[in-house]
């Protein structure tokens, strides 16, 4: 579990916090042999959807190539979150010899 948190550089803390979030990573692995062993990793086992963290940026848009016309894509909220991890599974089978 992560508490909510200021986005970065909002040294006024005058915006709204990254909201607080949780999720559940599993791990194990198992024995067969003293040569063989299986393991297996999920990660965001129920796909929350959440932010890790957020911070700011220029909303002046792109620059277009001809001199004098005007910019592309100006956007107006300067916030910007990281999206968490989703749903990941990994499993595998770890030999020695």
């Amino acid at each position: 579990m992560t508490g909510s948190q200021w986005l970065i550089h909002d040294d006024n803390n005058l915006n709204p916090k990254v909201p607080a979030y949780a999720v559940v990573n599993l791990h194990g692995s198992y024995q067969v042999t003293k040569n063989v062993e299986l393991f297996g990793l999920v990660n965001n086992l129920f796909n929350n959807h959440y932010y890790a963290a957020g911070t700011f940026f220029q909303t002046s848009g792109f620059n277009s190539n001809t001199y004098g016309a005007p910019n592309f894509f100006v956007l107006n909220d300067p916030r910007t979150f990281l999206p968490g991890m989703p749903l990941a599974a990994y499993a595998g089978v770890r030999a020695t010899f």
